[in-house]
């Protein structure tokens, strides 16, 4: 049964949802309040699912016990989830084994396409005189240069993001960057962390060029590196991922007070995710700017990634699988354009 009323507009439903009682749904409306340890089952059946809920303690006019709610999006796929697992494990049935899916992805796809980062390294610092190919040339054609890119030559936003000064400037980008994508990728899957850290990069790369302007020149994967990092502080306030059991910054309250909550909420993650950048994004020859825009855009892409994710949940695993594609895909693209146009 509705906790409180549906809030009307898409905006009231994104940024004070409805919370729906499952109990009343799944057992009837004369059926007691859950027992914790029933309510944690319930909670397990919801988050092996990627179901964003909330288990709640019950007082007063509301009876003791336990009650598990979802938002009125999710009621009929949450209780068809609870009752096809209560009927395989009904007594006379074998029990059934229900994982825990989270954490929503492993370090395997990320190893993936860092070594892919490696490879490029390795092949355009080669020399193909057959075909005019030379490292510098790479460089040329490719670099954040940012009179160019305001010119118009939009790729190089990502291209950008594939080139590297030399073996510890890629490696370094490597481990760091493959730290932060991995740690989105437990929260929100392997192919939306990516997606978000590619488009990080190349929106930091963008904002860089557009402070800078020319004669500023910059490569490397750091900016989406920090992208990555940024992401991840954006989105812990939310409950996605390793936090369906979270609390939705902006669930109840007035505008000013849900505004509050989610910047207390947001607070230390930024706060660290900025003194990280103050550590490892300054220094000699480094690209401050670079680094410091890619944060911000993560920032913002993280929080639009965990609104709507803590609404209508992650993306499945084929889903999951064609974001991760489409992200590698963004600057194989470019390079492609650019040596074919």
């Amino acid at each position: 049964m509705p906790i409180n009323e549906m809030p009307h507009g898409f905006l009231r439903r994104a940024l004070r949802p409805a919370w729906t009682d499952l109990g009343p749904l799944v057992l009837g409306d004369d059926a007691p309040a859950l027992s914790r340890a029933t309510a944690e089952l319930w909670s397990l059946v919801l988050a092996s699912r990627h179901i964003p809920h909330r288990r709640r303690r019950q007082w007063g006019q509301e009876g003791n016990g336990h009650s598990v709610q979802v938002q009125a999006w999710f009621v009929d796929r949450a209780v068809a989830e609870i009752r096809l697992y209560l009927e395989e494990n009904s007594p006379g049935n074998q029990s059934v084994f229900l994982p825990d899916l989270r954490p929503v992805s492993g370090f395997e796809p990320t190893m993936a396409a860092m070594a892919l980062l490696l490879l490029f390294y390795w092949i355009y610092h080669r020399t193909y005189p057959a075909w005019s190919m030379y490292p510098s040339l790479w460089v040329e054609m490719g670099s954040a240069d940012a009179g160019r890119i305001l010119h118009g030559e939009w790729w190089r936003l990502f291209t950008a993001l594939t080139l590297h000064a030399d073996g510890a400037h890629v490696a370094g980008n490597a481990v760091v960057g493959g730290v932060f994508v991995w740690l989105v990728s437990r929260r929100l899957g392997a192919g939306l962390a990516w997606l978000l850290t590619i488009l990080a990069g190349g929106l930091g790369n963008l904002l860089n060029s557009l402070v800078m302007s020319a004669p500023h020149n910059a490569i490397g994967f750091s900016t989406a590196a920090f992208g990555a990092a940024g992401v991840l502080a954006a989105i812990a306030p939310f409950a996605v991922g390793g936090g369906v059991h979270g609390r939705h910054p902006f669930e109840r309250g007035r505008l000013l007070r849900r505004v509050y909550d989610f910047v207390r909420s947001s607070l230390v993650p930024v706060a660290a995710g900025l003194g990280l950048l103050a550590m490892l994004g300054a220094g000699e020859d480094t690209d401050l700017g670079g680094h410091l825009f890619g944060f911000v855009s993560g920032l913002f892409l993280g929080v639009m990634a965990g609104i709507v994710a803590s609404r209508m949940g992650l993306p499945g695993r084929r889903a999951d699988n064609v974001l991760y594609v489409e992200a590698l895909a963004i600057p194989a693209a470019c390079w492609a354009y650019v040596w074919l146009a």
